[in-house]
């Protein structure tokens, strides 16, 4: 095999750049991510266990930093890295909950090509995946949302589901901050999304045929009273359903399995406790995708998708970005590799002389 030419610069991708590029098209990330799970359904790829960095003093479950590292191939052949932090209380002080910075590196040589803000494409990502879910498992005639979350991920989700299925003309939504919901409303009256703010979280998951929550509670309290029939319930968060709603489902649907139960979500406990094995769910999203099994059969199924968040999927978009980047001539390149051994084995550089 003949290796490629050695890269000699990094490309720095900042989140307008990447804007740029397209991040926010809703329809490039979801054949992006079509392709990503056909890949992946294929079995063409390489998905470690994430690295969890959990302090003790630090309880909360959204208080983390996470690594997640792949190797994606087919027609991406790409490996890399996403580090994303998170700190719970970040919104109350006006920052995000959680910050990303994606590496990308060459498949053969592993010389880092790109280096890029990840925040952006992890929430992106995040939220069409979501709108893709509801392509291939939500009742076609579909006319009504249910979101427990008001936050940016929330409203991502709403937005997609707006783009894509313009049929849908209800929109509940619950949070526990009675302000935050207020704002959440007028927001995503901007965008075209008319919310109708509901006063618990049964509300809006109850009667609604696609039910989201996308929360950081860390303690079950969706019950299976939220999950009606015929409809398509997706678990974005991290413990909200409680294991008597997943048990309602009549197919389970997970993204890839054996990172789902290697996290501390729903499912893993589940799984942990012997209540779930893998015989147990329908199967994961790319074979559903790739056409090997069917999505939903029929109106009255419940579904129940869990998405543990995959890094295959985060280094699909950013390759995709990357490649327009290139074309566009954007973004700063840096060389942040030099020539092995260079600083050790070279001559020494006299200090210039004083004034």
């Amino acid at each position: 095999m003949t290796m490629p030419a050695k890269p000699t610069e990094t490309l720095l991708l900042t989140q307008d750049e990447l804007v740029q590029c397209g991040a926010t098209d809703l329809d490039l990330i979801g054949a992006c991510l079509e392709d990503m799970f056909v890949v992946h359904a294929e079995g063409h790829f390489t998905a470690p266990p994430s690295s969890f960095l959990k302090r003790p003093e630090c309880p909360h479950v959204a208080d983390r930093i996470i690594g997640l590292s792949a190797h994606l191939g087919g027609n991406f052949d790409i490996e890399g890295m996403k580090w994303i932090a998170s700190a719970h209380r970040n919104p109350s002080i006006g920052l995000p909950r959680a910050n990303a910075v994606i590496v990308l590196n060459d498949a053969e040589t592993r010389q880092p090509i790109a280096v890029m803000e990840g925040g952006l494409i992890s929430a992106m990502r995040t939220a069409v995946v979501q709108g893709l879910a509801a392509r291939y498992l939500a009742r076609s005639d579909s006319r009504s949302v249910g979101l427990v979350g008001a936050g940016r991920i929330g409203a991502l989700v709403l937005y997609v589901l707006h783009h894509w299925f313009p049929a849908i003309d209800q929109w509940r939504v619950y949070d526990l901050l009675p302000e935050r919901l207020d704002a959440f409303a007028r927001h995503m009256e901007g965008l075209g999304v008319a919310v109708d703010p509901v006063a618990d979280f049964r509300a809006a998951l109850a009667p609604s045929d696609i039910a989201v929550v996308a929360t950081t509670a860390d303690e079950a309290y969706v019950t299976p009273d939220c999950f009606k029939e015929g409809s398509l319930f997706v678990n974005v968060s991290l413990m909200d359903p409680t294991f008597e709603l997943v048990q309602l489902s009549d197919k389970i649907v997970v993204d890839d399995w054996a990172q789902c139960v290697h996290s501390d979500r729903v499912l893993a406990r589940m799984h942990k406790q012997g209540l779930l094995e893998r015989e147990g769910i329908h199967g994961e999203f790319g074979e559903i995708v790739q056409g090997v099994i069917p999505g939903r059969e029929d109106d009255q199924e419940r579904i129940f998708f869990n998405p543990f968040g995959l890094a295959i999927e985060d280094l699909a978009v950013a390759l995709t970005l990357y490649r327009k980047a290139e074309e566009l001539g954007l973004g700063s390149r840096v060389k942040l590799v030099d020539e092995e051994w260079d600083v050790l084995f070279s001559p020494p550089v006299s200090p210039a002389p004083a004034d």
